[in-house]
């Protein structure tokens, strides 16, 4: 049995290059009770062995100023093996697109707080991808273009004010249960309205409706 079956809590494993790093990032996750630290790593070569060592469920990065050599390790690694979600904390909103497409699942600026960073941890797990929401316009612009996109037509019918409110917390990574606590309303309500907002913006993910909601104005960036 493993640590995450035993406690109920999912393994994050953090990897960052300085110990300080890493030690403010162990700080942050273990401020939510659904999370445990399993493990640290400085490098993509730790890394490798870490996984194996501890089976961790997420990785949170933090690679401070050497992103393009990250992503890079990252693309050659994980043709070798399968990894867990990758949540990216870094300034470099530039590169949001590169970093969704080379295989992370959450992207996060540095001043994340500790309930965002655990939304984040918990959301990649559930299977969805986070993007911190001032990213979203880079995202969402075309390449090269250096604009953004043109105002996308409506949705087919118009989403309700409880639907807009349960978006905009979905644009915050917040899963199902939270958002449920956040509105007081039931879980069971929360996903009949995700429902809803998937049918009305023609999105067949919440990534999909978030980017689709973004160009329509429907949720604040």
């Amino acid at each position: 049995m493993t640590g995450s079956e035993s406690t109920g809590r999912i393994r994050v494993l953090v990897l960052a290059p300085y110990p300080t790093q890493r030690a403010g990032l162990r700080a942050l996750v273990e401020e939510d009770p659904a999370l445990q630290v399993a493990g640290e790593a400085d490098s993509l070569d730790a890394l490798a062995a870490r996984i194996e060592e501890l089976a961790p469920q997420v990785i949170l990065l933090d690679p401070g100023t050497d992103l393009d050599s990250l992503m890079e390790g990252l693309a050659s690694f994980s043709g070798s093996r399968i990894l867990p979600p990758l949540v990216l904390i870094t300034p470099e909103i530039d590169d949001v697109t590169d970093a969704v497409e080379g295989g992370v699942q959450g992207f996060l600026l540095p001043d994340a707080t500790a309930d965002e960073i655990g939304a984040a941890l918990r959301s990649v797990v559930a299977g969805l991808t986070v993007v911190d929401s001032r990213a979203v316009p880079e995202l969402l612009a075309p390449r090269g273009s250096g604009v953004a996109p043109p105002p996308a037509e409506g949705p087919r019918e118009a989403l309700s004010p409880r639907e807009r409110e349960v978006l905009q917390l979905i644009s915050q990574g917040l899963p199902n249960k939270t958002i449920a606590l956040e509105l007081g309303i039931s879980e069971h309500t929360v996903k009949f309205h995700v429902g809803s907002i998937l049918a009305k913006l023609e999105a067949s993910s919440r990534a999909e409706a978030l980017a689709r909601a973004a160009r329509l104005g429907l949720i604040v960036l």
